[in-house]
């Protein structure tokens, strides 16, 4: 099963967008786009911020909202205790 993560990079690729083009698109800084691509929760803000990064990421490059923030919330939640 794919991260949430791969999914944005892929559907990221098959919009022929770079990590520079969501960033413009979500004002979303780029070393924070990258670290959720590779699932590098430790670089990233407290969780309600990465979801919240993670949506508008899903929105700029058309994938649903709430699925990735879903997965993603599943994701983080088995990383860090609650």
């Amino acid at each position: 099963s794919s991260s949430a993560g791969k999914r944005l990079r892929a559907a990221r690729e098959a919009a022929g967008m770079s990590l520079e083009d969501v960033a413009t698109n979500t004002r979303i800084p780029t070393r924070h786009l990258e670290s959720l691509e590779n699932g590098d929760f430790d670089r990233l803000p407290a969780p309600t911020y990465t979801i919240g990064f993670a949506k508008n990421y899903a929105s700029a490059v058309g994938l649903d909202r709430r699925e990735i923030a879903d997965e993603l919330r599943n994701e983080i939640g088995g990383l860090r205790p609650a």
